[in-house]
């Protein structure tokens, strides 16, 4: 029985299984593996060991050549995650080549540095998904710029918008976050080789050279002090996705705001045989978006794991190291999984401007009193134009009366003679502001 939420038929359909099977056992030890080999290379380069032996560590550095079984037995007996599979590896390798397996190096400078490893495999995922999201917001945003939306704030009619601008601006976030997390990874991705304590210690003064071999043979950043309590980089990219999270239960929060039965301006992809209840069969439920706002939250509420395990005593601390070891998966498994049900969700978002000029005109006008107001100020000035236009908002609230008739009263019973067309800017097209010419300008700018 399967109990793991990215196992289980029950949960696991909303994993990416690229990202899960990066993660997985085998994976893990085969990423341990290659750190092994790298290290064997760049030490063997250097004469610290025999160049045969880094050539038969090199050649047996497959975890396909490992007995697993063996290797979980031996963790359950050792108590220790690494050990086991040394021993397994120095079986493969054969005796000669066993003796130089490891050398000078500790459990936690391989997982770290394989940990980066699986890390970059999962960034290469997350930026090609939100790529693809991101020429779908593109897309979407040229194509809605001048579908006219009523712009809501605390949940109420504000004033209006275009669509196009609100997703323009989904754009414009998601493509600086996306910035954030590429420029984040040279500290992140990195070869962590100093030893016990971080002094390379057993490395005959050729530590740091050793470690930059390393970090050219496997493509990653040599850690300018490579000491075990430091997880602060990691932390900072695992923060980002943080904002991913956030960022991404926002959209899809308001894609499930905007699909209510009662507004029906939106409406995620549909299929034939997609089922939105057990006993409800008219059902159509924003199900994709609800799935993005709990990943968004699963992973959220793992980033302040990462800091604690930023808190490390003396020289190493395998609790805390612990932590991370197992949060660093799930975040990035996480964070594969929205970005591709990210992109999917907006790839296959269906708009129905109609509604949202149906609904912007639920109010009789009440939505462009801004737009009488500031009209109507340059005659009497803006504070006197907002009291009559809250006089009149409030009496067509009360009544049930067409904005536009309670105006032209209170004008009369305020004796004030207007010069504005209160027809032509109750009209919703009107008073959009530069919607569009945002829209034109974030679009543009990124071509640039």
């Amino acid at each position: 029985m399967n109990t793991g939420m990215f196992e289980s038929c029950i949960t696991g359909h909303w994993f990416n299984p690229q990202a899960v099977e990066l993660w997985s056992d085998v994976k893990t030890i085969q990423a341990w593996l290659d750190v092994e080999a790298a290290l064997a290379q760049a030490q063997a380069k250097l004469g610290i060991i025999p160049e045969e032996c880094a050539q038969k560590i090199t050649q047996s550095a497959n975890a396909d050549l490992l007995n697993i079984d063996a290797i979980k037995q031996g963790i359950r007996e050792t108590c220790h995650p690494f050990v086991p599979v040394l021993r397994e590896f120095e079986r493969v390798c054969g005796k000669q080549a066993a003796g130089y397996i490891h050398w000078g190096a500790t459990t936690q400078n391989i997982f770290d540095t394989a940990a980066s490893l699986q890390l970059r495999a999962s960034h290469k995922l997350i930026t090609g998904y939100l790529e693809k999201a991101l020429l779908s917001f593109s897309a979407l945003a040229l194509k809605s710029k001048s579908y006219t939306q009523a712009g809501r704030t605390h949940g109420q009619h504000a004033l209006p918008i275009t669509f196009g601008f609100k997703v323009a601006s989904w754009f414009a976030e998601l493509q600086r976050i996306k910035s954030r997390l590429s420029n984040a990874t040279s500290e992140a991705f990195t070869v962590s080789l100093g030893g016990a304590v971080g002094t390379f210690s057993a490395m005959e003064g050729k530590g740091r050279e050793i470690q930059e071999g390393m970090a050219a043979l496997l493509n990653l950043t040599s850690n300018t002090i490579p000491v075990r309590t430091s997880s602060d980089s990691q932390t900072h990219y695992v923060a980002i996705l943080g904002q991913l999270a956030s960022f991404t239960e926002k959209v899809a929060q308001e894609i499930i705001f905007l699909q209510r039965t009662e507004l029906a301006e939106l409406e995620e992809s549909f299929h034939h045989g997609k089922v939105g209840s057990s006993t409800m069969a008219q059902k159509r439920n924003p199900q994709n978006a609800q799935n993005l706002v709990g990943l968004s939250q699963l992973l959220r509420a793992r980033v302040p794991l990462s800091y604690m395990a930023m808190i490390k005593m003396n020289e190493g601390d395998a609790a805390e190291s612990n932590v991370m070891d197992v949060t660093l998966p799930e975040v990035a498994i996480l964070a594969v999984s929205i970005s591709e049900n990210l992109f999917k969700l907006i790839d296959g978002l269906q708009v129905y401007p109609e509604k949202m000029l149906e609904n912007i005109k639920l109010t009789k006008g009440l939505i462009l009193s801004e737009s009488i107001m500031m009209a109507l100020a340059k005659d009497i000035g803006r504070a006197e134009a907002h009291h009559i236009l809250y006089e009149a908002a409030m009496e067509s609230v009360l009544t049930g009366a067409a904005f536009s008739d309670c105006i032209r009263a209170q004008l009369i019973k305020e004796d004030v003679v207007a010069t504005i067309d209160i027809d032509k800017l109750l009209d919703e097209a009107s008073y959009i502001g530069e919607a569009e010419s945002c829209v034109d300008f974030v679009l543009q700018n990124v071509k640039r």
